[in-house]
């Protein structure tokens, strides 16, 4: 019977222990369970931020692309600017050239009928229109008188003194026809 009995203090031990180990183990398992739970949070969170850092960064680059591309828009229209202007400009230069052109083709064919060709002075030249001072056969200047140049027919009238053909009074009347 003490067998029985030191038998039985043994297995009350025994299940002690294995309640014991189970109970710990159970323990273990439940913080196991808790710190598991813990971490997939923290790994939640971490690619939830690692998400909105990605969001941010992508929406931070679509910023910068569009300024990019803003910028490039403007430096295109200022380039674009650039070159009308200088066309502008070209074309001017080739506008008063040729305006210059044809004064001076005029001023060679008012010369064509005076005493003193290279003598003579041109002032106020706008389009056909101008004045003319040129010497006399005296060798004096004559005052400056008036002209218009007729493309149609190449030809150059001066105003005359008053009993010519071009006298003042018909002259004014050419001259509001056909001058600016």
């Amino acid at each position: 019977m003490k067998k029985f009995i030191i038998l039985g203090v043994l297995i009350c031990v025994m299940i002690g222990i294995v309640w014991k180990s189970n109970s710990d183990r159970k323990a273990r398992e439940e913080a196991l369970a808790q710190q598991t739970q813990q971490h997939n949070q923290k790994m939640s969170q971490l690619e939830a931020e690692n998400q909105a850092r990605l969001a941010q960064e992508v929406r931070d680059k679509a910023q910068k692309e569009q300024a990019r591309i803003e910028s490039n828009r403007q430096a295109n229209l200022e380039s674009e600017k650039q070159k009308q202007n200088i066309k502008q400009i070209d074309q001017q230069e080739v506008n008063q050239g040729e305006a210059t052109q044809q004064a001076r083709s005029i001023e060679e064919k008012a010369r064509r009928n005076l005493f003193d060709p290279e003598a003579a002075k041109f002032r106020n030249i706008k389009g056909n229109c101008g004045e003319i001072n040129a010497k006399n056969k005296m060798g004096g200047y004559t005052g400056y008188r008036r002209f218009i140049y007729d493309p149609k027919f190449d030809t150059v009238s001066i105003e005359d003194e008053n009993d010519g053909l071009y006298n003042p009074k018909m002259m004014n009347i050419l001259w509001q026809k056909k001058c600016p």
